[in-house]
């Protein structure tokens, strides 16, 4: 089936979920909607009559300032500035004069410090008029309450608001964002949010020339929420589309749609990223729940493993929505239909300590759940760029934006990135980590090959080598090589996972193969059995390793590091890979004893002796794996 198909059709089972699930938090939870907002800092006025006009009472003047207690009149407040906002200057009442831009109500209005300073009374009043124009486009005509309160606020604007700003102005220093909140009290909060329907259903969509009229006069549109015309984003195309833009939905459905995600961007009560439940809505809401109770601290593994222990089974049948929490563009930076999630392996993956790493706290040795494998093995594989493990504090990045123009936060990351020399691990990042979060968040045991694990490994394990220095620790004033560890552990996690990710056509046990290899090699170096030699590729490369490896450590020079062993590893063929080790051991020949007679013969002499005799079309690239298993085991000699 067409993949664009199969992302449209996801998204439109998603819209739907969406509007139930916000349908069911306006039953349940209503006070969802208004929690984690705060009032703006200025003056919130209820207007009152006072005979045929309305005026202003001093109990109903309430001042907000920075550290105002929230009380019932705070809260009856914010509810209806909540239900008046403007998405923004373009699409609000005032838009062409941009004053009056806060709030959009025929019962109320808004402005701040800076636009009544900077504008003069007739400005004033005449982007009042075209404010109040705008709000009746918004009005049912039928409903004579509704006309006369319009009537009655627009009145009392034009005659005595600017009047009482003033005043409050003289006897105030009143900052550019101080605002001036006016909200008739006899209306109800269901008048407010009446005209806020309709507005909010009309200008939400993206762009008016994909809006259509069906026969009856509803309107349908690509909603502002769920795309920014994205090209980079595959699933945004909408080109690819086998219907042209065939997710546009009503202004209801739009509105369900803005709501959702106000509370993960503004209102900040729904986690990134976020389980949407098919026909669950109460799940939904159980991960809600959990993550607003928890002060917002836990993430989706948390969030994940909670659920899971609520449920006493497997979560099953969810979009996993991850935000764009940017202004521009798309709300939605991922989204996926996860049939079944699988939190635990079905056997555990068990790391093998084979490079006798002494400090082993880098990985769990065994490995049982899905979020211990981003845990332990992410950070190392690609040096805590794609995931970051700093103390116990689990960071991935997974859509991270590296610029620094559009992310402050990048600046600190490629700071890392250069001061470590890490920019084949950068590179790798951007390149795998959509597949690792695949194969993470939404179980797609596919979306990593054995492939692109090997492509990993070799390049940022020769990337490490690289890189290697000799250091002096200053605690025990011994000598110890910086990558040293990192290069272990890493090819810890390869061999111990050479044959588990999809598609290996490999069939070697390489734990088994490394010890058996070790274990060969001691006996065909021993001086007692002079009769065994080297027969096979694989202990080809491992000889040559433990060679190389032998051989370097006879420098007395300071640049004793791993990074010698680059040039070896850069030969493709046989013949020029024993070419570097007999110039290598030329160079530091005066290190070694030479035997005298088979009786004295020892085990260098012989492994060497039998790496020079042995011969192999084989491309070197494909023995790399024992080359490098070679010279970082523990020495035979």
């Amino acid at each position: 089936m067409n993949s664009a198909y199969i992302i449209l059709e996801h998204t439109k089972k998603m819209i739907k979920e969406i509007v139930n699930f916000v349908e069911h938090l306006e039953k349940k939870s209503p006070e969802i909607f208004s929690e984690g907002l705060e009032l703006k800092e200025g003056i919130y006025v209820f207007l009152e009559k006072g005979g045929e006009e309305l005026v202003v009472k001093e109990e109903n003047i309430f001042k907000v300032g920075k550290d105002t207690e929230r009380n019932q009149l705070y809260e009856e407040f914010l509810s209806l500035a909540t239900n008046t906002e403007m998405l923004n200057a373009m699409k609000s009442f005032n838009s062409g004069p941009k004053i009056y831009i806060a709030i959009g109500s025929p019962f109320g209005i808004a402005l701040n410090g800076k636009a009544y300073k900077k504008n003069g009374e007739k400005k004033l009043l005449d982007a009042a008029d075209a404010y109040f124009k705008a709000a009746r486009n918004y009005m049912n005509s039928e409903n004579k309450q509704h006309e006369l309160w319009y009537a009655e606020m627009k009145s009392f604007v034009k005659t005595k608001m600017l009047n009482f700003i003033a005043s409050y102005v003289e006897n105030e220093k009143v900052k550019d964002q101080f605002m001036f909140y006016f909200f008739m009290k006899e209306p109800s909060l269901k008048d407010y949010q009446e005209i806020q329907t309709k507005f909010l259903s009309e200008k939400l969509f993206n762009k008016d020339k994909f809006n259509v009229k069906t026969k009856n006069g509803e309107l349908f549109g690509i909603s502002d929420n769920l795309s920014g015309f994205n090209d980079n984003k595959e699933f945004l195309k909408h080109k690819t589309a086998p219907i042209e833009l065939n997710y546009r939905v009503n202004g209801i459905e739009a509105q369900k749609l803005f709501n959702f995600f106000q509370l993960q961007q503004k209102n900040k009560v729904l986690p990134n990223p976020f389980p949407l439940f098919v026909d669950e809505q109460e799940l939904t809401e159980e991960a809600v729940k959990f993550y607003k109770n928890s002060n917002k601290k836990y993430g989706h593994k948390e969030i994940v493993e909670e659920l899971i222990k609520k449920k006493q089974g497997d979560l099953q049948n969810y979009f996993l929505i991850y935000f764009n929490n940017k202004e521009k563009g798309s709300r939605i930076i991922d989204l996926d239909f996860v049939s079944v999630f699988e939190h635990k392996f079905k056997q555990p993956i068990v790391i093998n300590n084979l490079f006798n790493i002494k400090n082993r706290k880098l990985v769990f040795s065994q490995i049982e759940t899905i979020f211990e494998f981003e845990k332990s093995l992410l950070p190392i594989l690609f040096n805590n760029i794609m995931v970051s493990n700093f103390n116990d504090r689990l960071e991935g990045r997974y859509f991270f934006d590296f610029n620094k123009k559009n992310n402050p936060k990048a600046g600190f990351i490629l700071k890392y990135i250069e001061d470590n020399k890490y920019h084949v691990s950068y590179s790798q990042t951007l390149q795998y980590r959509k597949a690792f979060f695949d194969y993470i968040y939404k179980s797609k045991r596919n979306a990593i090959t054995s492939n692109m694990f090997n492509d990993i490994l070799i390049k940022t394990i020769i990337d490490d080598i690289r890189h290697d220095e000799l250091k002096v620790s200053e605690k025990t004033k011994k000598e110890y090589h910086s990558k040293e560890d990192t290069i272990k552990e890493k090819l810890n996690i390869w061999f111990s996972l050479y044959n588990y990710f999809a598609n290996s056509i490999k069939k070697e046990d390489m734990v088994n193969k490394t010890q058996e290899l070790f274990e060969k090699l001691k006996t065909i170096a021993s001086s007692e059995n002079n009769s065994e030699f080297i027969k096979s590729d694989d202990e080809f490369a491992f000889a040559a390793g433990q060679l190389i490896r032998t051989i370097l450590n006879k420098s007395e020079s300071g640049e004793r590091s791993h990074a010698l062993l680059e040039p070896f590893l850069q030969k493709t063929e046989c013949s020029k890979l024993k070419l570097a080790i007999a110039r290598a051991f030329d160079t530091y020949k005066h290190a070694f004893k030479f035997y005298k007679g088979d009786a004295n013969r020892y085990e260098f002499d012989k492994i060497m002796s039998d790496v020079m005799g042995y011969e192999t079309k084989t491309n070197m690239k494909d023995l790399l794996p024992m080359i490098l298993a070679g010279y970082f085991s523990e020495t035979i000699f």
